[in-house]
């Protein structure tokens, strides 16, 4: 790391949108190869402080500068022409194109005659994956990969311009933890060479693992920056929410039930005729959770688009409520399954539509919900203002956009809809992907809470530490089969981990943890 040269110098950044600041005078610099963080909760300002850095928005005041040169970012193509590379939180690629296609998308190789040199597209994008360790087909279809393989193709994306300064935006939110530490050594070897990254995340253990600098941001506002060997995860929490971050244990409470939710031997297969699920068997039992943890791509998206109609099952059954649903269109299992997907910019919301017919949506349809032909807006709107009040959705009002609100706050409006919708079957895809310390201790306190009302939780999820917080049996998918069903009091992290890679498997897998290891 190059001693007091700054790559980036951020000075008494300011920016309004309307009666909302999101920034105030915030003061930022960043070393020149050096790993900087920034953390913050959700709303902090710190994606909006680096959309203003690589000019997608313009500061209302301030002053910027790039390796000690005063700049006016008007324009990403700008940052760019400045050596400044940005991968967003959300996705920013062609489904019909190629993985090769997305990642030299706007600087393709030009073969004879002004063409474009397919051969040296893949090639290049080939060896940009095996370099970086972030392997991937470069002939895959974008719109055909799991949420996981599509942020390592926005990482490809945004490592084959050269970029000599790097904002990852949550880069891990959809990576497990051997993906992350993979990214960290790719990181790391780029700062050694005298690359900037600028690391925006949630995730205080990968603050601590890889960052050397640490600049915290609240309700838009600089807190401080810090020196990684001189801070703790207690300390850095305690300036993200302006209080104590000491959380007490989450308790379980109540009996296991009856069996909810039955998946009995279910196949199925994708649009391309491949094995995607190969004889599922699993039952989820009132007041459980059952977490299904798996490596990205395993199976875990096939198998909710199973249960909720989306995939065809080719053979086997699935059984809720004591009702057989396998054949029942996606509308219908509605009144069975509540959901909160792995995607809510996607799946979850209309983001063009109101916080007010985000919480209602699915409701909206049900006679109790309506005044004749029309929906009832003073019911409804009573049902949205106490769902926003028990959540907490920091929103200016029922009536705005979903967009205008903050990652967690959008998770919410999903979570407080699902949760509220009126199902004894609760399915959550992902829960704190992209969210922060607080609000992925709300989500999981719910998670918990709907948990001891006596409702059968299938959870899904990458994240470790989530998985151990809150499941009560843990069975692990891999290409597509279960392939250990393990107790979360009996298992370690580690040895999760083999399961979760394929490394290891029980025989047999006979819904106890006895069986052995093949």
């Amino acid at each position: 790391m190059s001693e007091n040269i700054y790559a980036v110098e951020m000075e008494d950044i300011c920016k309004s949108f309307g009666a909302v600041r999101a920034n105030r005078n915030i003061n930022f610099r960043v070393l020149k190869g050096e790993i900087h963080a920034i953390v913050g909760e959700n709303g902090a300002g710190k994606t909006t402080l680096m959309n203003i850095l690589f000019g997608a928005l313009q500061p209302t005041s301030g002053r910027i500068r790039i390796n000690g040169q005063e700049v006016t970012m008007s324009s990403p193509n700008k940052a760019i022409r400045l050596g400044i590379g940005m991968v967003h939180q959300h996705f920013e690629l062609v489904p019909s194109f190629t993985v090769a296609e997305n990642i030299m998308l706007g600087h393709e190789s030009a073969g004879k005659f002004g063409a474009v040199d397919k051969a040296e597209i893949y090639r290049h994008a080939k060896e940009l994956a095996e370099e970086s360790g972030l392997k991937i087909d470069p002939y895959a279809k974008v719109g055909t990969l799991s949420v996981g393989l599509r942020q390592r193709v926005e990482i490809l994306k945004a490592l084959s311009c050269g970029a000599q300064i790097l904002i990852l935006d949550e880069p891990t939110a959809v990576l497990t933890p051997n993906e992350s530490d993979e990214l960290f050594e790719v990181l790391r070897r780029m700062s050694a060479q005298g690359k900037t990254i600028i690391l925006i995340t949630h995730k205080l253990k990968e603050v601590m693992a890889v960052a050397d600098h640490i600049t915290v941001l609240r309700q838009g506002e600089t807190c401080g920056t810090l020196e990684k060997a001189k801070t703790n995860h207690m300390e850095l929490a305690a300036l993200m929410m302006g209080k104590s971050a000491a959380f007490s244990p989450l308790e379980k409470t109540g009996t296991t039930g009856e069996a909810l939710l039955r998946v009995d031997h279910i196949t199925a297969r994708d649009s391309s005729r491949l094995e995607k699920l190969k004889n599922v068997t699993f039952d989820v039992h009132a007041g459980q959770i059952l977490t299904i943890a798996g490596v990205e791509g395993n199976g875990q998206t096939e198998l909710v688009s199973a249960l909720l109609g989306f995939l065809p099952v080719a053979s086997g059954s699935i059984t809720a409520l004591g009702t057989d649903i396998t054949k029942l269109p996606v509308k219908d299992r509605r009144n069975y399954c509540s959901y909160i997907p792995e995607d809510r910019m996607t799946t979850g919301l209309d983001l063009a539509g109101s916080v007010h017919d985000n919480l209602i949506a699915g409701l909206h349809n049900r006679p109790e919900w309506r005044k004749g032909a029309f929906i009832d807006y003073a019911k409804t709107g009573r049902h949205v203002d106490s769902l926003i009040d028990a959540y907490a959705i920091k929103t200016d009002g029922s009536g705005i956009a979903a967009s205008s609100l903050s990652g967690g706050n959008q998770q919410k409006i999903v979570v407080a809809r699902e949760m509220n919708f009126g199902t004894k079957i609760l399915i959550v895809s992902q829960p704190s992907r992209g969210v922060d310390i607080g609000a992925t201790r709300f989500i999981h306190e719910q998670i918990i809470r709907m948990r001891n009302e006596g409702c059968a939780i299938l959870l899904i999820s990458t994240d470790l530490d989530e998985v151990f917080a809150l499941s009560d049996e843990i069975k692990v998918i891999f290409e597509g089969s279960i392939v250990g069903t393990l107790s979360p009091d009996a298992v370690t992290p580690q040895e999760l981990g083999l399961y979760m890679t394929g490394a290891k498997k029980m025989e047999g897998v006979s819904g106890t943890q006895e069986g052995g290891a093949a």
